[in-house]
């Protein structure tokens, strides 16, 4: 059975809309999807509709930023049952991404980069969520850099000379946020994750694992194959249920489209064992 249960749409930072995700995701034989754009649940009604419409089985999500280990890492909610308690958090954290977005834009201006904010601001298919992704789609467009990657690496990139510190909430704190909401936590993507030694993914993991997580991304768009790997062998090693996602946003070199990210081995037990009843 395909599935992609991790994937972004024009409702945080990625280009095309809910129901046009949906409907990439079908074409490519997605069986079972969800929808998980950062910090916000503005995007699940249409996408529900269209992917239900196609036949498809569609699984709420949300895309939550935590920080861990001096470090921004990403935990996917599935499935919850409770969504007023993620709108007020979006309408919290799209303060803060405002903030964020404008001192981005005031070290952008300090290079004699001009102008990001309203650039950003207008390629963002949802005002309320700027993001780091929106100023590297800016920098592309205007040609100050090549792809989105080079935009990262020379700007916007951990401790790069555009990035600006945020404080989401704790891994703890999140933990908690699920399950008041009736989620099922995943940790995405742990491969991407690189932590200042002696920090390590497995710490975080066992931290996760402690405060009651269910699973890993173990097969994604973001990890290299051998990431996949390594996954496969730590979920069945800590005992984590498996899930897996393109992370597709659209236009992005190198990752795949919705539906089309490795799949996982097939003797491994998956979220889905989590979710019958969503």
């Amino acid at each position: 059975m395909r599935m992609d249960l991790h994937m972004h749409s024009n409702a945080s930072d990625g280009v095309f809309s809910p129901a046009e995700v949906m409907r990439k995701a079908h074409a490519n034989g997605a069986e079972v999807v969800a929808l998980t754009d950062h910090d916000t649940v503005a995007g699940l009604k249409e996408a529900r509709k269209e992917a239900e419409k196609l036949g498809m089985r569609f699984i709420d999500g949300v895309e939550l930023s935590v920080c861990w280990g001096g470090k921004t890492i990403h935990v996917v909610s599935l499935g919850p049952k409770k969504f007023e308690p993620y709108r007020e958090l979006s309408e919290k954290l799209s303060r803060q991404r405002d903030t964020r977005a404008r001192t981005i834009a005031a070290k952008f201006d300090a290079m004699g980069i001009y102008n990001t904010y309203e650039q950003a601001l207008e390629l963002a298919g949802n005002k309320l969520n700027l993001s780091r992704r929106h100023f590297a789609l800016a920098l592309v467009q205007r040609g100050t850099v090549g792809t989105e990657d080079e935009a990262f690496d020379k700007y916007l990139k951990d401790n790069g000379p555009a990035f600006v510190q945020t404080e989401w909430m704790s891994l703890p704190e999140a933990m908690r946020f699920i399950s008041e909401t009736e989620g099922v936590a995943v940790i995405a993507h742990p491969g991407r994750y690189n932590f200042a030694a002696p920090t390590t993914t497995i710490d975080l993991l066992e931290e996760f694992k402690a405060l009651g997580g269910d699973a890993i991304e173990v097969t994604t768009g973001s990890h290299f194959e051998a990431e996949n790997e390594r996954y496969t062998r730590v979920a069945l090693n800590m005992g984590f249920l498996a899930s897996t996602g393109s992370d597709y946003h659209g236009f992005k070199p190198g990752r795949p489209e919705p539906g089309l990210q490795e799949p996982l081995p097939e003797y491994l037990p998956t979220v889905l064992e989590l979710l019958k009843d969503r």
